[in-house]
């Protein structure tokens, strides 16, 4: 959302339990914007390689039509599972090798092509359930701090029925949210919102700082 007043909301325990403070206004991610931009041009390539095999764009393209189509009537647990599985055989670029640079993000098409890094995953899976009927406001690409291995990785975070799930490409299994400590989000984004992530121990060190300052 461009060219209009922004309108910010904080949550105290939002996703992997930290403060959250949201925002309407995407300029900041003008990446994600162009990738946003392309998703027509991906819903025109999927619409023409549904109505005829032959027009597919690629294996990869018929690959994915033919799951989306198998996974459309299963129930929604079994759709992110599969295709959290589905999608984590396509060729992984180490993200260490530039995929979560500020340089590049690869839209859906040129993930069906190329493969990518984490956030390309995470993006790829987003427009997927999106298709098969998930709310777009229950989904988020996750940019977040991997403690474990002390590097920048990407995850999609789906809500439902008030639990929250992870889809990881390092992991065919969906985990609940609180199955997972070893990532620490910087943002997170979908088509109407972004959010920043700040822990509460830092918001209550703050605080302290400001309550000593005006003692």
């Amino acid at each position: 959302m461009t060219g209009a007043t922004a309108h910010a909301d904080v949550t105290e325990k939002g996703l992997f339990g930290l403060v959250e403070i949201s925002s309407d206004n995407l300029a900041a991610l003008p990446l994600w914007l162009k990738v946003k931009a392309s998703f027509p041009q991906l819903a025109n390539a999927a619409a023409k390689c549904d109505a005829r095999i032959e027009d597919c764009e690629s294996q990869q393209m018929t690959l994915w039509r033919t799951k989306i189509a198998e996974l459309q009537n299963s129930p929604k647990r079994i759709q992110m599972q599969e295709l959290n599985s589905f999608l984590n055989g396509w060729k992984f670029i180490p993200d260490d090798a530039g995929a979560l640079s500020d340089s590049h993000w690869a839209s859906p098409l040129e993930f069906i092509s190329n493969g990518g890094g984490s956030r390309d995953f995470a993006i790829m899976k987003y427009v997927s359930l999106k298709e098969l009927g998930f709310d777009p406001d229950a989904m988020r690409i996750v940019i977040a701090n991997d403690v474990l291995r002390n590097k920048a990785h990407a995850v999609l975070s789906v809500e439902r029925r008030g639990k929250r799930y992870v889809l990881d490409n390092l992991n065919d299994t969906i985990l609940e949210e609180r199955l997972v400590n070893y990532y620490v989000p910087f943002y997170s984004v979908n088509e109407n919102r972004r959010w920043a992530h700040i822990p509460l121990d830092f918001l209550t060190a703050q605080d302290a700082a400001g309550s000593n300052q005006n003692d």
